[in-house]
Formats: structure tokens, C-alpha cells, sequence
């Protein structure tokens, strides 16, 4: 069961700087979903005389308050990848004196609280219930029967030097990403933003051709679950701004067209981008921009292959292979054997993902094969094709001439709807026969190879779609080298086609092949894994299988 947990911290940053580790691995221990961290510095627990009062007290922007939550989410992502860590911020201003006290609406209940304080723990074995009214008025969502843990911290002769230096604060801030699977990074550039709008912070998330530059966007998260991921986000840590987001299509958006904004936060990565936005200011008669830069954070998780520093396109290749879509089963479909539907645009690599999922022990089922069966002399499919399209499409041996069917088809979708109407049920009765056979062999697991599965609506017939794709102009570059066409062809095969973005909306497991064969490889086994993983768990849901 998941839990979330509140984590009090008192002593003095610079002490607790050594500490994190610790914190974040005591933190895991109880606490299995999101984590809240209220820092409080020098702040003593109050007597039980005083209470219920708030329990947070503002404390002052400074560089080292950023910096050792910087180092807190740094860590966390290293120590603990399913930890939802998440700084609040309201309280963290450069005029304490001008605070004004606002509970933080949490979305998830606190039903664990950490501190570090001796204090705030004995007065807890004594006046719990009084204590736990105190965090209601800090914070909603306190669970009544919370529990709590004491962070016992070393202590210490010397505090090092603190970085007193208060941050400089705008009205409005701006800051741009794809905010992609909300990571570390995100949370850093959200929350130094943050720390430095002290009115409305305007976050731009990419959409439409700016995304297409990314690695594997085609998995990226749709628009409207990363904005909302953004403003749960920033509204949680600091509800006590304005979030506006922005839908960005091209690399200034709202930065040239509103003269209100004060500073722009960037990370070392898009500081180009940052004095690009400045220059376009100037050219308007805008006023420039403070651009204020974050550093990058390294993935202590990156495989040889993905980049240095966390990254959303690292975390996106990490879902190749993986359940990114609930499985649907279907009631007409037998549980045995368990049937994968492998498709793929042409030239995406699906033939190979197949392959080794036959040397993994899958039987597979060439649909490409059937279908020649399908054209043969004598067949139902041939006469109508034939009737269809007229006698010269046979060829001198009295069999369908693909070679002429195909430019007559492909030119024309209406006569290509017409060909698919005749040959896709024939393939798919010939399909269900050799799974007939499978099963009296007693085989577990079959593949179903078919390009043409989702067109054809045949994802009824099995129990996972898989789905291999390549970025379109890899695609094309394939097929002209593959089957010698100009890239006019080549793309109008591609376009008779259903698009990568459909294709993988549709599907459980996505695999893409833009990389060397080893790579397509490891995709391949981490899925099989899994789903050897799915068919032993017990389930009590057909989503969970």
C-alpha cells in the first residue's frame, strides 16, 4: 500500500548537508510514495501549552536553502527511484516578516511523519493528538492516526560556513521543457523557479514540431498529462503563486510576446536558447531578460548508451520493452496459449523483434506468409481479387501478380480499402487455424507477426500488442536502400500506412530498432522477462495482468 510521508527538518542545513543520504534512506524505509519536506531551520518544536498552532514558520531565501535542496533531490534520485521527493516552498521567502501563514494542500494523505527533532518527538509521546490538530494547520490531507519516526542526526562541534546570500525574487518568471515523466531534473528547474517567482511563474511545455526533435518522441507523454503533472507540481510546493503554463511550438513562445516577465531560469544545456530569447527581446523593444542557470544532474542509472545527465529520452528508451498500456482482455480470446501480436510499420524492425522472440521460445506466425496463401490460385480471395481488379493482375503462371497489384493499390486508397476487404479475413482464418494447431502442440506463447494488425482490427484476436517502429526518415531511408524506390515511393508507403503515434497508442509494449541489432535485442528479452513475470503472477484484474 502506498504512503505517503511528511519530513520535518529543523537543524541547521549546514549541518544536515552530510546527512542527507541518511535521511532519504530512513525516509524509504517508511514511506513508499511521496515524501514532503518542510524545512524549518531553527525552528524549535513548540510546548504543548501553545498548541495547536501552525507548525511552519517562514524562513529566509537564501543560496544555501537552494543549494541543499538541490542536493536533496539530487540524492534522493540516486538513493531511491520510486520516491516522489517534493520540497515546499511557501514559506521560503526573502521578507519572513511579510508572510502571511496558508496550509499546503497536499494531494496525498500524510500518514508518516519524520523529523529530526528530539523535541518535536517527545512532545509527540505526550500530546499526539494535540500535535497532529497543530499539522492539520500546516498542511491538509494529515492523516488522524499518523505515525511518527525520529531521524536520529550525529551531532556535531562546527556547522561549516552557511551561504547567508538572500535569492534575488521577480514578479514573473518563465522557465520552458517537455516535462516529460516529471524527473529530478524537472523538479529542480520547477522549484529554483519557484524560489524565485514570488507572483506567477509560466512554465512552456513543448508540443507539436518542437517535440518531433526529441529522441523517441513518439512515446512521449501526450500534452495534457504533462501540463497537469507541472501545475500538481508547482501548486503543491508552492501554492502561493500563480502557475500558468503555456503550449510552446516553437523555441521562444510567450517570451516574445509579453514585455512582463523579469528573469528566465535555464540549465546549462539551454542557456543558448536562454540569450537567443534575449536577443528576439531586444529586437522588440522588450526589456532583457535575468537569466538565472541551474546545473544539469548526472544519472547515477544511465546505461552505456543513454546520456550523462538525467534526461527524459533516457527514461523514455527505459520504457522500451516495458507494459507502458494495460492489457485489455478479450472475452472471445482463450487463455491458452497466450497470444502477442507483433506489428510495425515497414522497414521498423518488427521481423527481427519476432525473431528473437522465437529463439526466447515463442512460436511464431508469419501473417506476410499467409497472405501469399491467401492470393493463391483457387482461393476464395483469388476470384474476388481477380473479379475485383480485372484479369490482368494474374500473372503468366496463373497466380496474382503482386508486382502489378501493388502500383494499381497503392495509388489509389479507395482500391486499396477494397484489396484489404478481400485478403485480411482469409489471413486472419488462416492465422486462427495455425493457433488451433499451437495449441494441440501444447505451446504457450505465440506470435502473431502482422504489420497490418491494427488496420485490419485483429487486436481482438490477441491478448498483447507489440509494437516495433523507427523514426520516419529512418523509415525512408531504409526502404529505399531495402527496396530500391526513389523516396517519393518510400514515403508513400509509409503513408498508406497507419502513423508511429497511432500505432503505439494502441499497443502494450513498444521496441524500436534505430539502433544496432544488440540494442533491439536487450528490448526484446527485458519484454519477454516481463510478461513470463505477468503470466506466473496471480492477478485479480484483467488491467494488471
Amino acid at each position: 500500500m502506498a504512503k505517503a510521508g511528511l519530513m520535518i527538518l529543523t537543524q541547521p542545513l549546514s549541518h544536515l548537508k552530510s546527512f542527507i543520504p541518511k535521511l532519504i534512506e530512513e525516509a524509504a524505509v517508511v514511506v513508499s510514495d511521496t515524501l514532503y519536506v518542510c524545512l524549518q531551520p531553527g525552528q524549535v518544536a513548540p510546548d504543548s501549552k501553545k498548541l495547536p498552532i501552525p507548525f511552519v514558520q517562514p524562513i529566509l531565501s537564501t543560496k544555501e536553502v537552494r543549494n541543499f535542496t538541490t542536493e536533496l533531490y539530487s540524492s534522493g534520485s540516486k538513493i531511491c527511484h520510486n520516491l516522489d521527493v517534493r520540497v515546499l516552498l511557501s514559506h521560503i521567502c526573502p521578507q519572513p516578516g511579510a508572510y502571511s501563514h496558508k496550509p499546503y494542500n497536499l494531494k496525498n494523505e500524510i500518514s508518516v511523519l519524520l523529523s529530526d527533532s528530539e523535541k518535536l518527538n517527545d512532545l509527540w509521546k505526550v500530546e499526539r493528538l494535540t500535535v497532529v490538530d497543530s499539522l492539520k494547520a500546516s498542511f491538509t490531507n494529515v492523516y488522524q492516526n499518523i505515525d511518527s519516526h525520529l531521524i536520529k542526526i550525529d551531532q556535531i562541534e562546527k556547522t561549516a560556513i552557511q551561504d547567508s546570500e538572500v535569492l534575488k525574487t521577480y514578479p514573473n518568471v518563465i522557465i520552458g521543457g517537455t516535462f516529460d515523466r516529471l524527473h529530478v531534473g524537472h523538479k529542480l528547474l520547477l522549484t529554483d523557479s519557484s524560489l524565485r517567482a514570488n507572483h506567477k511563474l509560466t512554465v512552456g511545455i513543448t508540443d507539436g514540431k518542437m517535440n518531433e526533435k526529441k529522441s523517441l518522441w513518439e512515446v512521449m507523454q501526450e500534452y495534457r498529462i504533462r501540463e497537469e503533472n507541472v501545475v500538481n507540481f508547482v501548486k503543491e510546493v508552492k501554492p502561493s503563486i500563480i502557475i500558468e503554463p503555456a503550449r510552446i511550438e516553437d523555441p521562444f513562445g510567450p517570451t516574445i510576446t509579453d514585455p512582463d516577465f523579469q528573469a528566465i531560469v535555464v540549465s546549462q544545456e539551454t542557456l543558448r536558447g536562454g540569450n537567443m530569447v534575449n536577443e528576439e527581446r531586444k529586437k522588440r523593444g522588450y526589456p532583457v531578460l535575468d537569466v538565472a542557470v541551474i546545473d544539469l544532474v548526472g544519472d547515477s542509472c544511465r546505461s552505456p548508451d543513454e546520456e550523462e545527465k538525467v534526461s527524459s529520452s533516457s527514461f523514455r528508451k527505459r520504457l522500451l520493452g516495458t507494459l507502458i498500456h494495460p492489457i485489455t482482455m478479450w472475452p472471445n480470446v482463450p487463455r491458452s496459449p497466450y497470444r502477442i501480436g507483433v506489428t510495425g510499420g515497414i522497414a521498423s524492425g518488427k521481423s527481427n523483434v519476432c525473431k528473437e522472440l522465437g529463439k526466447l521460445g515463442a512460436r511464431v506466425i508469419d501473417c506476410d506468409l499467409l497472405g501469399h496463401k491467401a492470393y493463391l490460385k483457387g482461393t476464395p480471395a483469388f476470384h474476388e481479387i481477380v473479379k475485383e481488379f480485372g484479369q490482368e493482375v494474374v500473372g503468366e503462371d496463373g497466380e496474382i501478380n503482386r508486382k502489378k497489384l501493388g502500383p494499381i493499390v497503392f495509388s489509389d486508397k479507395t482500391k486499396l480499402e477494397k484489396l484489404n476487404n478481400i485478403v485480411w479475413p482469409a489471413i486472419r482464418q488462416l492465422a486462427e487455424n495455425e493457433i488451433s494447431q499451437c495449441q494441440k502442440d501444447g505451446v504457450s506463447v505465440v506470435v502473431l507477426e502482422a504489420a497490418i494488425l491494427l488496420e485490419a482490427k485483429w487486436e481482438n484476436m490477441v491478448h498483447e500488442v507489440w509494437s516495433a517502429f523507427v523514426p520516419r526518415s529512418e523509415a525512408v531511408k531504409r526502404i529505399m536502400e531495402r527496396n530500391k524506390l526513389s523516396e517519393a515511393d518510400a514515403e508513400q508507403r509509409i503513408d498508406s500506412q497507419i502513423s508511429n503515434q497511432a500505432r503505439i497508442s494502441q499497443s502494450n509494449v513498444v521496441f524500436c530498432s534505430l539502433w544496432e541489432y544488440e540494442v533491439t535485442r536487450r528490448q526484446v528479452e527485458k519484454a519477454w522477462n516481463l510478461l513470463q513475470s505477468r503470466l506466473t503472477a496471480p492477478t485479480t484484474s484483467t488491467s494488471a495482468l
